[in-house]
């Protein structure tokens, strides 16, 4: 029994000896030197606020970068594209329906959700 309590007392001391021990008094105990007013304000105000500024830069960067937005109600100012537009063959058979002019007389197709196409 007594070695059992050994092997588990023993290894807590050991781990716990560095902060029970007192070599030098660092807990408050000794006052260091002043940092100064000019210090102060450079460390707790200048260094992060300019963190600040820098990472609010990064983040407004690539905006501010970039090539000018379509906005809507604004006119369209550039090339129509069709992207996925079918292959020659079918382009063809569908180019009435493709061009909108499904609806002109003598076209059968009707469309809209009675699936006839």
């Amino acid at each position: 029994m007594t070695v059992i309590a050994l092997c588990t007392i023993v290894p807590v001391l050991v781990s716990a000896g560095p902060a029970l021990a007192k070599v030098k008094p660092d807990d408050g105990e000794v006052r260091g030197s002043s940092l100064g007013l000019g210090n102060t304000i450079l460390l707790f105000v200048v260094i992060p606020l300019g963190a600040f500024l820098l990472i609010a830069a990064l983040a407004v960067l690539p905006s501010a970068l970039s090539r000018p937005r379509y906005r809507p109600g604004r006119p369209w100012e550039h090339q129509p594209r069709w992207i996925g537009a079918p292959s020659q063959a079918v382009a063809g058979a569908d180019a009435a329906a493709i061009e909108g002019r499904a609806g002109e007389a003598g076209s059968t197709a009707q469309g809209g959700a009675s699936a006839e196409w």
